[in-house]
């Protein structure tokens, strides 16, 4: 008769995502994973595979769970200046929160990971053309409503928020004091619009 799951692998993703955004690829060991999520070693890796599975799938799920959501309002139909703007008022508010004070775990694996792993390399490709799909499409409509600046292009404009955002993710990792982090965000969001 075989073995029934004695854990939610959803629960268990959610802690290894945890953990991995915390601690990285490479500190984040087996015996953390085990220990962080309540899972046996076989149980994890009869589940979602090997140390670099987990990673993978909590990787995934951080895209689809934290990113996508924070990304929505600026990818909506309607969206315009005021989600660019709500955008990096959330990211201030989430900054400012002690569980995000890890920054972006996409960039913490690109930095970590990405010269060594092409599904790395590829996720943070397709993380940095959603967000600047989603900033382009704000700021087309803000431009078409007369919200920023005539001489606006969507496109470099989508371009300078991407790599702030992603920018301030780096210096919230580093324990840069997050009155700079805020106000290097700001600067940037008045340069563009």
């Amino acid at each position: 008769m075989p073995r029934h799951r004695e854990f939610d692998p959803e629960v268990a993703l959610e802690e290894a995502m945890r953990l991995f955004w915390k601690k990285g690829y490479h500190d984040t060991s087996v015996r953390d994973l085990v220990a962080g999520t309540g899972v046996s070693h076989a149980g994890l890796y009869g589940t979602f595979g090997n140390k670099e599975e987990v990673f993978s799938a909590a990787l995934k799920r951080y895209q689809e769970e934290v990113m996508r959501r924070l990304m929505a309002n600026l990818a909506a139909p309607d969206a315009s200046l005021a989600e660019v703007v709500g955008h990096f008022e959330q990211l201030f508010e989430l900054g400012r929160d002690p569980r995000f004070r890890e920054g972006c775990m996409l960039c913490n694996a690109a930095v970590d990971r990405a010269h060594m792993d092409p599904e790395i390399a590829a996720s943070m490709t397709q993380h940095v053309e959603e967000l600047a799909a989603a900033f382009r499409n704000a700021l087309t409509h803000a431009k078409e409503k007369g919200e920023v600046r005539a001489d606006l292009d969507p496109a470099a404009g989508a371009d300078v928020l991407t790599s702030t955002q992603m920018a301030m993710a780096l210096m919230i990792r580093a324990n840069v004091d997050f009155d700079r982090v805020v106000a290097f965000g700001r600067n940037a969001l008045t340069t563009v619009i």
